[in-house]
């Protein structure tokens, strides 16, 4: 794959992630609005559906992906040294990927609670 059909893939892989965190936030927004300050045993019901829970897991590895790839450009563009580069994108990779499996394990947790 050349250089330039890599950059146009993280290019769109950010822009279809950003669409997907936009219109989640939206419906976040107008549910919350539609139903206001549940209680806890209510929210974690709405939560542990299957449907949210899915949505919220797409949300989830959205956001590690939109989160990637904008740090990988970052960092590419701004450590001139390929040692500091490697550090750079490992540290990176290995914290986006520990926040994407701690946040999907509560979704887990918070589905088998609820039993569905």
């Amino acid at each position: 794959m050349s250089r330039h059909a890599h950059g146009l893939r993280a290019w769109l892989l950010q822009r279809i992630s950003a669409v997907y965190l936009a219109i989640f936030l939206v419906y976040l927004v107008l549910h919350f609005i539609r139903f206001p300050s549940p209680d806890y045993e209510e929210w974690r019901a709405w939560l542990g559906g299957r449907a949210v829970g899915l949505a919220s897991a797409g949300f989830i590895v959205a956001l590690v992906i939109h989160a990637w790839v904008g740090m990988r450009d970052v960092l590419l563009d701004y450590l001139p040294h390929s040692g500091l580069r490697l550090v750079g994108l490992t540290l990176v990779a290995f914290m986006l990927a520990g926040c994407g499996v701690w946040a999907l394990s509560i979704l887990l947790i918070a589905g088998m609670q609820n039993g569905s």
